[in-house]
């Protein structure tokens, strides 16, 4: 009997895929290039706290870049492919 170590393409150990993100599951691909958009935007925008996560908009998977401070320079309309949608937060209100 032969088992697939890896990813359902190599049918070996997944070294084949070359590092190739799994795009099974969009969501999960999301979140690894989101981390890599807020990396690169993160150095520009000292004053920000960004995060991202993924969103259906329209039935169609989107990366939500969320800040909180300054709007964010230099964010893409669209990133690997995905449309960028940005959003503010609101600051927690003060405690009593």
């Amino acid at each position: 009997m032969i088992r697939s170590l890896g990813s359902r393409t190599s049918g070996v150990d997944g070294s084949s895929e070359g590092g190739r993100i799994n795009t099974i599951n969009l969501p999960g691909a999301l979140v690894i290039y989101g981390v890599a958009l807020v990396q690169s935007l993160q150095r520009r925008n000292p004053k920000s706290k960004l995060s991202v996560a993924p969103v259906q908009v329209d039935g169609v998977w989107c990366l939500e870049m969320s800040y909180l401070g300054d709007e964010p320079v230099g964010v893409p309309e669209r990133w690997q492919g995905h449309r960028v949608v940005l959003k503010k937060v609101e600051p927690p209100a003060p405690g009593p």
